[in-house]
């Protein structure tokens, strides 16, 4: 997809579709108003036939513009209420305009009124890219519906290196996003755990990162068990990944971005039911998160050190799987009793956690499908985000709200913590239903020690089991936009 800038007048460009936008209940003035008087009151006889009235999510077409204009069809698109107007909002525009022609146009031209500054072009441009994704490489037909090959943004504005560098980075953004969205995609029976370590040393090389796979062996040797445990009802062998990426001037700060990388969840011997495991080829989504972060760090090139850590298996139910009232003795030396093995993601957690703590690093950062609990607490499109440093969590929400990745903070309620206590180890991988993301991160918390540390719950907004107006059906690369955002500030 091409993307053009021009400074002729919206009127002359010629393409298949031109966008404009307009704000809940705004008066024809500007560039809409030139084309509704240019096409004789057209644009605004449809939209009160219509009741269209500009709120967010709504479009209307004029399906003709009769060579009154050089575009042959005009889109109007709801901007919402103008007091609630942000970047994020023209990031939507741009994924609902791309869904809406890309099966029936090659080219659209994007007036000045979402294209007016650099921050207007990079986030309708990050959205056109995100909202063109498809996943349909096992389809025997598997040619793209998306017919758009050119989009032209009019304005007088912005000079023309800006613009290249924003369409640059959104789709450096857009890329990265999109290797979380195809990693989580892929079946469980290809991307295994030793296939995402491939993945791992490839977004490496490409990057020039330092990359470190340990194999069954090292894994048993470093004396990672929560890891071992849990993979040792699958004939996969677990795979640990840490990246590197190291700035060319020295830096006194480092971060660890740890992700779960379960690439397979059957829930053990506390088997799910089979509605429950039919999408467990999305408890990865963690370690998709950090491998496309780390595909973008290396391009941006932040002044931090980064270090990504992925603990990866499967969780099966094999004759050797581990079991209810198991005790694990953790990488950091606290033991675990095992409840229920259905709760794996924080055991494998565990480890990657505790090597992080080794690495002498300033702000861990994980993000994990983790738990049923949280989507029930705050739904399918916002995250959970918990912690033992409010500054580094306010960091993290306000980067999300920045990209416009939706978060929300739960309270690590000190009254919970007897849920997750042992009556024969240090800790308890599970407890009561009750407050089960909190008491969760609880257990995260025991293997991070005095290093400032959030946790992101991604279990509901990392897959889409349908699609939305704003998100794909299936992986949607959820949290990849907040992380650069919190590691590089773009």
């Amino acid at each position: 997809m091409e993307f053009i800038l021009s400074t002729e007048s919206v009127l002359k460009i010629k393409a298949d579709i031109l966008v404009l936008g307009i704000f809940k209940g705004q008066k024809y003035s500007g560039v809409i108003k030139s084309v509704n008087d240019t096409l004789k009151g057209a644009l605004k006889d449809l939209s009160e036939e219509e009741d269209f009235e500009g709120d967010l999510g709504k479009s209307l077409m004029l399906s003709s513009t009769l060579g009154k204009i050089a575009s042959k069809r005009v889109l109007l698109v709801g901007l919402g209420e103008k007091a609630e107007f942000t970047q994020n909002t023209l990031r939507k525009v741009g994924i609902l305009v791309i869904k809406k022609i890309k099966n029936i146009s090659s080219s659209a031209v994007f007036s000045s009124e979402v294209s007016s500054s650099p921050g207007d072009v990079l986030a309708v441009s990050e959205g056109v890219l995100l909202g063109s994704y498809e996943f349909n490489k096992y389809k025997t037909n598997n040619t793209s519906e998306n017919k758009i090959e050119k989009i032209i943004f009019s304005s007088n504005k912005i000079k023309a290196a800006t613009f290249t560098q924003e369409i640059e980075f959104a789709r450096l953004i857009a890329d990265s996003t999109n290797l979380a969205r195809d990693l989580v995609n892929e079946p469980p029976m290809y991307l295994t755990p030793s296939k995402l370590a491939e993945v791992a040393s490839q977004v490496a090389k490409d990057g020039g990162l330092k990359c470190e796979i340990f194999d069954y062996a090292e894994i048993e040797k470093r004396g990672m068990n929560g890891l071992m445990a849990v993979s040792s009802g699958s004939e996969e062998p677990p795979r640990f990944i840490h990246l590197t990426y190291e700035p060319a001037k020295k830096t006194r700060k480092t971060i660890a971005v740890v992700g779960k990388g379960i690439t397979f969840d059957s829930g053990g011997l506390c088997l799910k039911p089979p509605d429950s495991m039919r999408t467990m080829k999305m408890d990865m989504g963690g370690s998709a998160v950090v491998l496309g972060v780390m595909k973008a760090i290396a391009v941006l090139k932040p002044q931090v050190r980064v270090h990504g850590l992925i603990a990866s298996c499967e969780n099966m139910t094999g004759g050797k799987a581990y079991k209810p009232d198991d005790v694990i003795n953790a990488y950091n030396g606290k033991t675990i009793e095992v409840i229920n093995t259905d709760a794996e993601g924080r055991v494998v957690l565990s480890d990657a956690l505790s090597y992080a703590v080794e690495l002498k690093v300033d702000e861990i950062v994980d993000l994990a499908t983790l738990t049923g609990a949280c989507m029930v607490g705050l739904g399918s499109y916002t995250a959970g985000v918990m912690g033992n440093d409010q500054k580094l969590i306010d960091k993290i929400r306000n980067a999300s709200d920045s990209v416009g990745e939706k978060t929300w903070q739960l309270p690590m309620d000190d009254e919970l913590r007897a849920e997750i206590k042992s009556s024969v180890a240090d800790i308890k991988n599970a407890g009561s239903k009750m407050g089960g993301a909190i008491t969760a991160a609880m257990f995260l918390e025991n293997f991070v020690g005095d290093v400032p540390w959030a946790h992101i719950d991604i279990a509901g907004p990392a897959f889409m089991e349908k699609e939305s107006l704003w998100n794909p059906i299936g992986g949607t690369g959820f949290g990849v936009r907040t992380i650069i955002k919190y590691l590089s500030g773009k």
